[in-house]
This record gives C-alpha cells, structure tokens and sequence, in this order.
C-alpha cells in the first residue's frame, strides 16, 4: 500500500461506515464528502504550490480505488472533479490555468454537466452560450453536481463546443435529485437546468478535439477504478459473511460453512475475479503515467501521440477485463450462503447493481469491436464520444 492510501485509510473507513445504510435509505453523502475534503482527499493530485500532494496517477487511482472499497458512489461522483484537475495541471501556464487550479485549492469541488437528452443529433448540443454570455440548456446524468461548489458545463457557443464553469450556486442554475438509476444511486447524477445564467469570459475554454490528450481515458479509468473497488468489496464481503455464518446444511461438504470446501472454492473464484480486474486496471493506469511523463517531458507531438494511443488502447482493454469479472463476482457471490445472503440488511445485492450501471455507461461490446478493428485495420480507438438522436 502507498504512503497516501495508509494516510487516508481512516478517513476512508469512516465514510465507509455506513454505506449499506446509505444504499438501503438512499441518503446523498453530504456528510461523507465534508469528510474527504476536510481531510485534504479532493487535492491530491494538486501540485504541492497549490497545497496538493502531487499524486501520480497509479498513487490517485490506486487511492480511488480503496474508496470504492468502502463505497463505489463516493469514488464515481469525483469523476470530473479530478478529471478537471488533470487537464488544467497539463494544460500551458496561463492566467486562466493559475486561477481554476486556486480555485481548487481553496477547496472547491467540480462537478459535471456535459450529457443531454435533448433533440440535438449526436456530437451536437442544445445548451448554448450566446455572444452576450448568457448560459441556457437542461443537463442530464449530471454525476457530482449536487455535492459541487462549480459545475463544469458544454455548451455550443456558435459553431465551436466550449467548456464553461458555473458556481452551482449562481442565479438561474437548478440541480435537481432526479437520478433514478438502480445503482449508483448516491452519485448525484441528476438533471442541472441552466436559465439565462451570466458567464465570465475567463470561465469560458474552447475544445479542440483534434488536439491529443489522455483524457478520454482518464474518465474511463475513474469509472473502472470504481468497479474495481466492488470486486475488493465483493471479497470483503464473502469472507466477512462466512466467517460469522453458523448454520450450516445437512448435503454440505465439510462440518462448518468455513471448512466445506466448495465454499472455500466460491471465494477463492472471487477473488481471482478481483485480482483480474486490479491487474488490468493497474496496467491501463501504468499507460496514464507514461503519457503524463510525455506531456510534461517536452516530448515531441508523434511521442507524445503514440503514447496517448497507448492509453487509450489499454484503457478499452481494461473495461474488457475489468467489467466482466466484477459482474461475474457479484452474481456468484451468492454462492457462499444461502436464503440469509440475500436479506436486504447486508444489501449484497448492491455490488452488482453498482457495476451493472457502470458498466452501462460504454456497452461493452462497442470496446471489444474498437479494438478488433484497430488491431485489424489500424483504426485509433475514438478517445472522445458523443450521444444525441441518431
């Protein structure tokens, strides 16, 4: 373990507390969050002049992942917090760079306000920034907004897409808690109204798409860290479950639960399934921190291209990995016990449903057709998707 993740291994633990009381009553983790970011968990990947930790990306992942341990929403609902972190740290010195990272270092949390279900066709948007400033537009899956001080927004502003960043407390911006996923469900990924909000320039930063960046892994891999998180917490809750069972049956294989060794065989099939998915995941977060060294190395734009490629690479394979063995995990948890597994009270029932709505995000079978064509036809994997109306 890392020097960080025994710092934070306290705090972790009390935020993981009550987590399946959390999940049973659908309580938002407000609390939870004041505790992560008195603690110093929302700048650790800041640079240390900002009062951060400079966490490399296998020490954050490797953090996040712990935090999924003690609950996979908490780690989710910072999805866009610290991917906003890493592109403004690797973004050129600028006024604008100096000003967003201060204002994460004061404290503030970012969320997310990118997706919609409007009309708009793929690729496109209905919110829109007009020449006057003013931000209008419904957002949807909206994860981390609810707990966020500013809300990073993507808006058509003429004919370009651009980035603007909101205080989720100014005039005209309303977060509703309407995310009625079966998972997931404590990650604020409700729908954000914006009417006639007034928008500084200096918030406002252009995309350029065609510009080479690892973020679109970035995002991927803070959904994967997630998921790997539940198959520790799978494995967690196996052994906790059997080591206090003591009923057992009449047709079992061996005098106690604990020494019938078809159980033995369940749990250690989970946790296979666990050290799967933590290898692929690590490999994936290896290829981050090999672009990040391009990046800020100076290297040039085809090294610096070629490992990005790299990432994004492993980053689809990963989810090929990853998803599958945890969802596999969690169903066959249920082979450890038998009627009590399934009392609402251990809510074991959550790992899956928390996967499956991650997993939900990218269809797993467009990852596996994007690397078949690359490894066939040399296609790039596609680092940054779109949805709308076909």
């Amino acid at each position: 373990m890392s020097e960080l993740v025994e710092r934070f291994r306290a705090v972790f633990d009390a935020v993981g507390a009550e987590a399946i009381t959390r999940e049973r009553e659908r309580r938002l983790p407000y609390a939870e969050i004041e505790l992560l970011r008195k603690a110093g968990f929302t700048k650790v990947t800041l640079p240390r002049e900002y009062g951060g930790d400079a966490a490399t990306h296998s020490e954050f992942f490797e953090l996040l992942v712990e935090l999924a341990r003690r609950d996979s929403n908490l780690a989710q609902l910072f999805r866009s917090h610290f991917s906003f972190i890493d592109r403004t740290v690797l973004s050129p010195p600028s006024s604008q760079r100096e000003a967003r990272l201060k204002r994460v270092a004061t404290g503030a949390i970012i969320g997310n306000a990118s997706h919609e279900k409007s009309a708009a066709k793929v690729g496109s948007l209905s919110t829109t920034l007009n020449e006057d400033l003013v931000l209008d537009g419904t957002k949807y899956y909206s994860t981390g907004t609810l707990f966020a001080d500013v809300v990073s927004v993507a808006a058509s502003r003429g004919d370009q897409v651009v980035g603007v960043l909101v205080d989720t407390g100014a005039p005209g911006v309303e977060r509703v808690d309407d995310w009625t996923g079966f998972g997931q469900r404590m990650t604020g990924s409700g729908t954000t109204i914006f009417s006639s909000v007034a928008v500084d320039e200096d918030d406002v930063v252009s995309f350029d798409r065609e510009q080479a960046s690892h973020g679109g892994a970035f995002v991927q891999l803070v959904l994967l860290a997630a998921v790997t998180g539940i198959g520790r917490a799978i494995v967690d809750d196996a052994v906790a479950y059997l080591r206090a069972r003591t009923r057992n049956y009449s047709h079992g294989s061996g005098a106690t639960v604990q020494q019938d060794p078809l159980v033995q065989e369940v749990v250690g099939t989970l946790s296979a399934h666990s050290f799967a998915a933590d290898s692929a995941f690590a490999a994936a977060v290896r290829g981050l921190d090999a672009s990040t060294a391009a990046i800020v190395g100076g290297a040039d734009a085809e090294t610096r291209t070629a490992r990005i490629a790299e990432v994004e690479f492993a980053t689809t394979r990963a989810q090929l990995v990853v998803l599958p063995n945890v969802l596999a995990a969690a169903t066959e948890l249920f082979e450890v016990g038998g009627a009590s597994a399934v009392d609402t009270g251990l809510a074991l029932d959550r790992h899956w449903r928390n996967a499956r709505t991650i997993a939900s995000h990218n269809p797993a079978k467009y990852r596996a057709r994007a690397v078949g064509d690359q490894l066939i036809n040399d296609t790039p994997i596609v680092a940054w998707w779109s949805t709308g109306e076909a």
